[in-house]
């Protein structure tokens, strides 16, 4: 089997609108893969919004300090192999060749009982566990895909450490209609006698975690209150913050752009903290220095270089296009801004929307590559009724063209948002990546 052939069965198993939530499918998957997930020390990351992000600097720092680390993220923005890693290294094609075709042995005879059949979610997941497992990692860092209690990642007995960092609203047709309710699928990574490390939290979310943190006998690290962030300086490419934790005091500077990128940063920072404490690394402070300051994670507030100032940000919910819209008026304050936007049907497209169009010139609603982008003219025309700087461009490099060539006439800068199957799509057309997926 070759890799896009790999791709091609992966796709098909389980299209992605099907989401079945619950561990008795992957734990049964796992024990006949002799449970590989229990073979290295675990740390597991849920929220709203930053997860990918500590995952990915936690991950950096720990392999900086000399362990070998696994990290796994969902979904990816232009290649299935971004998913798993070791050192922040893709997994090798042949890899993923050889850990599914082991993983898809086992789900193919599960799948005789149709309620037993493995989702796409579940497979990939034993994949990844699989695969630290050959690699022999010290520690796998991983974000969940989808709420927490009944995540496919949600499988390990002991973490090291467990982080919440945020609750809003997402994903409300699964986990719930109100704060309150998604905390409670959240808190369901919290494990007896393991701390979690909480980002900035509302009060009612935050009683929820707190209850069951308090049940389970974990302590609460928490923002604001345990550990805090203060933003120094914010230029595009050089932003600088404090990190005052209860034994790291730190000044440093970061390429990643945003306020939600020194939040998640000092979320990190906390949970790296814990694991000092637990004795797994003693912390080099010039390294940790030297990775928050050359670490850059794409698609997240990204700025492209190219002769139009480019900006590409995965934003996906509404609470993150606010956060969006807010960081344009902080580093663009003089400039026209203009945006492609392409958003699922399953989201709150009006929400976000309305989010980005008060802090953009023009944009243009196209359609991400997605099963889930099901009708995008209707969102489109949706946002013709409240807004007037609304364009349509079904095809997303055809929409990208001509925002480009409108920014270079205008000299403003250029965003696309709204999806990872958005972003990925014009990251790999804007910078001819060889290494993106076909599929």
């Amino acid at each position: 089997m070759t890799y896009d052939e790999m791709l091609k069965t992966l796709y098909s198993i389980h299209p992605e609108t099907k989401i079945k939530l619950g561990l008795d499918r992957i734990k049964e998957l796992l024990k006949r893969l002799g449970n590989p997930q229990d073979d290295f020390e675990y740390i597991h990351v849920t929220g709203t919004n930053g997860k990918g992000t500590v995952v990915r600097t936690v991950g950096k720092i720990l392999s900086a300090h000399e362990l070998k680390v696994g990290t796994y993220f969902s979904p990816h923005l232009e290649t299935f192999r971004e998913r798993i890693r070791v050192n922040d290294v893709y997994i090798p094609k042949e890899d993923a060749v050889k850990v599914f075709e082991l993983v898809s042995k086992e789900a193919t005879a599960m799948s005789k009982s149709p309620d037993m059949a493995p989702t796409f979610f579940e497979i990939v997941t034993a994949m990844a566990f699989l695969y630290f497992k050959f690699e022999n990692v010290d520690v796998v860092v991983s974000e969940v895909g989808l709420g927490g209690r009944f995540d496919a990642t949600n499988v390990v007995e002991k973490p090291l450490c467990t982080v919440i960092t945020s609750v809003d609203y997402d994903h409300m047709e699964t986990l719930g209609s109100t704060l309150s309710q998604i905390a409670f699928e959240k808190a369901g990574i919290i494990k007896s006698n393991v701390p979690v490390v909480v980002g900035e939290m509302e009060a009612d979310p935050l009683r929820v975690i707190s209850s069951r943190a308090k049940e389970l006998n974990s302590k609460v690290k928490l923002s604001g209150k345990d550990f805090r962030y203060k933003i120094n300086k914010m230029e595009l490419g050089k932003n600088s913050f404090d990190f005052i934790g209860n034994r790291w005091k730190f000044s440093l500077e970061t390429r990643m752009n945003g306020i939600h990128a020194m939040k998640n940063l000092s979320i990190s920072l906390a949970t790296l903290e814990e694991l000092e404490k637990l004795g797994m690394f003693k912390v080099d402070e010039k390294k940790l220095y030297d990775t928050i300051f050359t670490i850059a994670w794409e698609g997240r507030f990204e700025w492209l270089p190219s002769d139009v100032l480019i900006i590409l940000d995965v934003a996906h919910n509404t609470p993150a296009m606010k956060m969006l819209s807010k960081n344009l008026s902080v580093y663009f304050p003089n400039k026209k801004i203009n945006a492609v936007i392409g958003i699922l049907n399953d989201k709150d497209y009006e929400g976000m929307i309305d989010a980005i169009a008060e802090g953009v010139d023009k944009f243009y609603i196209t359609t991400p590559h997605s099963q889930r982008a099901t009708n995008t003219f209707g969102i489109y025309s949706w946002a013709t009724q409240k807004h007037n700087n609304v364009g349509f461009m079904k095809n997303i490099e055809e929409a990208v063209n001509s925002c480009l060539d409108m920014c270079k006439r205008e000299n403003s800068v250029m965003v696309v948002s709204g999806s990872f199957y958005t972003v990925g799509v014009a990251r790999t057309f804007l910078t001819g990546n060889v290494e993106a997926d076909k599929e």
